[in-house]
């Protein structure tokens, strides 16, 4: 399985390296030639019409699994460190405010949920099913695209001639594990932007570069030609290829596009001087920009702390994981919200934010290697923007943070990778019940189909979290 996985990796560009390569993405070109998708329908009702309050969505990736006792899901024992400094923040929420503090400060900001449960515990299989939203299935590997490109598929027929941001842009995704899932059998439009937030990328062409640049997009669009005109046997993957090369010209093209991608020093130190915090100023920006970029997933490294995970001189613990979380986070929510548009509205309102794990940790004391091991029965979600109700906290869990005890929703069950999918979608005013009706493998795909591992259940939009 993990094999499977590692052959459909993105290659992972530093911002420097985006720049030479001048592309979109590279990742499409591990595709082989596929159908493209005719159908897209809807499955019928069987789910409410989607709220439409988002126009945009920002999903960090806490990769590896935060420990939801050491965060959102705070459960004080003899295993806490007193530098924790356990506090209650409002009612029935008490935070690790030595690890938190400016989220902890901030609570009416968003929303929590304790009662998450997810399907997988292995790294690899739990990486994609949170963005695909779908059960690893080695037949359907090629032809499964993330909920990035189907967003991205999606918001297709409103961009606008002045659109030059790619739809789809991801930072900071490793090749470890899952590492990150492209388009499928969509078209390669629909793949992400992959970059690594770490050096420099000055998204502007020098002037003496620009004659030698122009000779050579010239020669380039009259080998396009031949695919054109259907003389070529791979057709599809040079026209992939080609439309990697025209989404590159036109950020290049763009003068606000060295802005967009240029975090500051201010803005560096602000937001935590990390790479994750570079990634939420880059989102921020491209969020502002209003350019066509409707989804940014960041995934933030290192939370699969088996071992060491209070020690603070390890390179990476739970303090440094945490705090640069409460540098980024906070700040990116502050920066959306003051944000406003030519009709009044902040971009907050207008961006869904969601924040989780894979999985969550084993509850209680540290094991032996004085870490925490995958724990799929217990995990924790943060909700933010676009209607989200701040101050909200749904589900609870045992005294040791080990087993969901409490639901509050509808649906009285635990909250799955589905459920939070269907919440995205809906927000963005996509049903979440449609199908592509004719796809390689023959049988059809469903955004969300209401079939889990264990059986038929049905998956739908967390609602309570909005007001």
């Amino acid at each position: 399985m993990t094999a499977d996985l590692k052959r459909t990796r993105f290659p992972r560009l530093s911002r420097r390296d985006f720049f030479r390569v001048g592309g979109v993405t590279v990742g499409g070109y591990v595709l082989l030639p596929m159908l493209k998708p005719l159908n897209v329908e809807a499955a019928g009702s069987r789910r409410a019409a989607p709220r439409g309050s988002a126009e945009h969505v920002i999903f960090l990736f806490l990769e590896g699994g935060p420990s939801q006792l050491d965060t959102f899901d705070f459960k004080e024992g003899e295993w806490t460190p007193p530098d924790f400094d356990a506090r209650t923040v409002g009612p029935g929420l008490k935070m690790p405010y030595g690890l938190l503090p400016n989220l902890a400060g901030m609570t009416d900001k968003y929303a929590i949920v304790r009662g998450n449960e997810a399907w997988e515990s292995a790294h690899a299989r739990g990486q994609y099913y949170i963005q695909v939203g779908h059960v690893f299935s080695p037949a359907r590997l090629k032809e499964m695209p993330s909920v990035g490109s189907i967003v991205a598929s999606e918001f297709e027929s409103r961009r606008r001639d002045s659109d030059f941001l790619p739809p789809f842009v991801a930072m900071n995704y490793g090749n470890g594990n899952a590492g990150l899932i492209g388009s499928g059998m969509l078209p390669a439009t629909h793949a992400p932007m992959a970059l690594y937030t770490k050096g420099d990328l000055p998204f502007v062409l020098p002037e003496e570069n620009r004659n030698r640049f122009n000779h050579r997009k010239e020669f380039l669009e009259r080998l396009n030609a031949v695919v054109a005109s259907g003389e070529a046997s791979r057709g599809r993957m040079m026209v992939d290829y080609r439309d990697f090369y025209q989404a590159s010209y036109s950020i290049l093209d763009a003068p606000q596009a060295a802005s967009i991608f240029k975090v500051g020093e201010q803005d560096h130190e602000r937001y935590g001087g990390s790479q994750t915090g570079d990634a939420c100023v880059i989102a921020r920006n491209l969020i502002a920009a209003d350019a066509g970029t409707r989804f940014v997933a960041i995934s933030h490294n290192g939370w699969d702390l088996h071992g060491k995970a209070y020690d603070k001189t390890a390179k990476t613990n739970q303090y440094t994981l945490c705090w640069d979380l409460d540098a980024a986070l906070p700040n990116l929510i502050t920066d959306l919200e003051s944000h406003k548009d030519e009709n009044g509205r902040s971009l907050l309102d207008k961006t869904l934010i969601v924040a989780m794990g894979e999985f969550g940790r084993t509850p209680g004391g540290l094991t032996i290697n004085k870490g925490r091991d995958h724990h799929r029965y217990a995990a924790v979600s943060l909700f933010a923007g676009a209607g989200v109700g701040g101050g909200q906290i749904l589900g609870a869990t045992d005294e040791i943070g080990g087993k969901v005890t409490r639901y509050d929703w509808r649906r009285k069950r635990s909250i799955y990778p589905e459920d939070v999918i269907c919440t995205i979608y809906s927000a963005l005013g996509i049903d979440s019940a449609k199908k592509v009706t004719e796809t390689p493998s023959g049988r059809p795909f469903y955004y969300i189909e209401d079939l889990s591992p264990l059986g038929p259940m049905r998956f739908d939009e967390v609602s309570e979290l909005f007001v």
